[in-house]
């Protein structure tokens, strides 16, 4: 008996195994059909420890050398920068500076977070330094989602754990939560007004001619 559990167990983690890997891959084959833009509101943490409201658009091109915006309208101190992220490299751009600094995507974070945030459009990528488990599924205003545990396994991203809700009938993120170590709550943002949009390069890396381009390695 003890040993046919064992299996029972054995065979139970396999298939909760594909399952996390398969809802990945439904939600990448799904943000990639085309770029796409969304609407993020909520809450997050700023270095400073203070919790401020937040909005800022996100827009994705995606493909093998994926590229995303992200332009702020709240909190305050950070309404008019914008962040572009590709493949290799983060710009942040400073609008009281005037700066656009320029790093690597994998020492990279978004000035004036104190959490990285430079993975919320590319779930592969989020995949890769966040080991992933399903928890569930719960219903939501836009259907029914799973939901998804993370725990980073590099502690520079800023947060001890993330959970993600994600709509099963179109798979693509609806809301992302993140906690420190204490499980208090560091960013908790919500997903809205999801679209289709025709985006390029060209419009993703748009930024001020004038504006001071500054790398650091």
């Amino acid at each position: 008996m003890k040993k046919l559990l064992a299996i029972a167990l054995v065979s139970f983690g396999l298939v909760a195994a594909q399952t996390i890997a398969e809802i990945t891959r439904q939600v990448q084959a799904n943000l990639d059909r085309s770029p796409w833009e969304a609407t993020i509101t909520g809450r997050v943490q700023l270095p400073d420890g203070s919790s401020q409201d937040a909005e800022f658009r996100l827009q994705v091109i995606p493909g093998k050398e994926q590229l995303a915006r992200v332009e702020f309208k709240k909190p305050a101190a950070l309404e008019g920068n914008f962040v572009v992220i590709s493949d290799k490299e983060v710009w942040n751009y400073l609008f009281l500076t005037n700066q656009v600094i320029i790093q690597p995507r994998a020492k990279a974070r978004i000035e004036g977070l104190g959490i990285n945030l430079t993975d919320l459009g590319d779930f592969d990528q989020l995949a890769e330094r966040v080991t992933l488990r399903l928890l569930g599924e719960q219903n939501t205003p836009a259907g029914a989602a799973w939901r998804i545990g993370g725990s980073p396994k590099d502690a520079s991203l800023g947060f001890a754990s993330m959970e993600i809700l994600v709509l099963k009938s179109d798979p693509r993120p609806l809301a992302i939560t993140l906690r420190d170590n204490s499980n208090k709550v560091l960013a908790d943002l919500s997903f809205s007004n999801f679209r289709r949009a025709n985006l390029t390069p060209q419009i993703l890396r748009k930024r001020p001619a004038d504006a001071e381009v500054l790398r650091r390695n």
